[in-house]
């Protein structure tokens, strides 16, 4: 069994212990595999999958990833830069619009060819990239490479899987432990299970081009580990620990806990709880535990009030400021300001603008 979100996502994934999938959540982008963009309200099984046991699974923004018990990887969903692995933005099915070429969504589930190769064992996916990890103990990455979050050392897009030279012979990574927030990657290499990190997870300091030690968390017995934009989640020992930017009570500190934090912190509500698997989207985490301990038994049942219904429209840009002083000051900063748009447009359409933690350096203690 296992449960999965990921950063930017607001949909998730689940997988029973026959190995059938189910998605759920926001499907404007077939990020749920149904092959339509409904939205699904409550689990709903991926038929394309059908006699598949898939074991794992993650969400990005608008694409999801799954392994099956053979070592198959699988994605859908939007393929804006390249986080599909398909080797190409590309799609058969594309729209001619006046201002730009718009490519149709895979709203169906597709293997990753390039990976055929491999026995892949786990995937991660960030808002617009993807993490791959096989059982030969390396790791590959795709799609957004800003920030270094690909960890191949240039800042550039990847259309399909790329190996992470980092992780060859010498520190090969684990099997079954990684995440991918907005803007960085996380794993654990199988000598002493020490975090690496490459991208960009705080606010503040330098990206991190290739992948390197993460201290906060040395020490732990790590099982799992997930991100959303801008928080993150782990399992380790008998706690569970979060950190990050939160702001719909994601971090699972409680009503009167604190709201963010920039170093890791135990869920107290959850300690004492043997945590399987922890999953993070926007605004919410899901924990998967061992049931029969009286904090589980005493938690709150969520009911939604439908099944599923037509997704909600994406919000429109602010219309720009009127007003005659205001046109007369930003008419001389247009051109200046064009430059900078045309930069920032592609950070705006990838939802990175804040997305890093807060300041702040520190371990979860035990």
């Amino acid at each position: 069994m296992f449960v999965a979100a990921g950063s930017g996502a607001c949909h998730s994934i689940i997988g029973d212990a026959a190995g059938k999938c189910y998605t759920w959540g926001r499907n404007e982008r077939g990020q749920l595999g149904h092959g339509d963009l409904l939205q699904r309200n409550v689990p709903t099984i991926v038929k394309k999958l059908s006699g598949k046991k898939v074991i794992a699974g993650a969400g990005g923004k608008h694409h999801s990833a799954v392994v099956t018990n053979d070592g198959e990887s699988y994605t859908f969903g939007s393929n804006l830069y390249g986080q599909c692995g398909t080797g190409s933005l590309k799609s058969k099915d594309k729209v001619e619009a006046s201002v730009k070429l718009m490519y149709a969504p895979q709203p169906q589930p597709r293997q990753i060819q390039a990976l055929s190769q491999f026995t892949v064992t786990k995937v991660a996916c960030g808002q617009n990239h993807t993490l791959a990890l096989t059982q030969e103990g390396q790791a590959f990455s795709w799609g957004n490479g800003g920030y270094g979050r690909l960890g191949h050392v240039k800042q550039q897009d990847e259309f399909k899987p790329r190996n992470i030279e980092t992780f060859n012979q010498r520190v090969p990574v684990a099997p079954d432990v990684a995440a991918c927030s907005t803007t960085a990657t996380f794993c654990v290499v199988q000598v002493g299970g020490q975090v690496y990190a490459c991208g960009k997870w705080k606010s503040s300091g330098d990206n991190t081009m290739y992948p390197k030690a993460f201290m906060d968390l040395q020490g732990w017995n790590i099982r799992h580990m997930a991100a959303g934009a801008t928080h993150y989640a782990v399992a380790a020992d008998q706690s569970t620990i979060t950190w990050g930017q939160a702001g719909n009570g994601e971090l699972g500190y409680g009503p009167s806990g604190k709201k963010s934090s920039a170093n890791p912190d135990k869920v107290y509500a959850l300690e004492g709880v043997h945590t399987h698997q922890v999953a993070c989207g926007i605004g919410h985490t899901l924990f998967l535990v061992k049931p029969g301990s009286k904090q589980v038994e005493d938690l709150e049942v969520y009911e939604p009030a439908v099944a599923e219904e037509e997704a909600l429209p994406e919000p429109e840009a602010a219309p720009a400021a009127k007003g005659k002083g205001k046109a007369a000051a930003g008419k001389g900063k247009a051109k200046a300001a064009t430059g900078k748009a045309a930069a920032g447009k592609r950070k705006a359409e990838d939802g990175e603008e804040g997305a890093a933690a807060p300041k702040g350096r520190g371990r979860a203690k035990k």
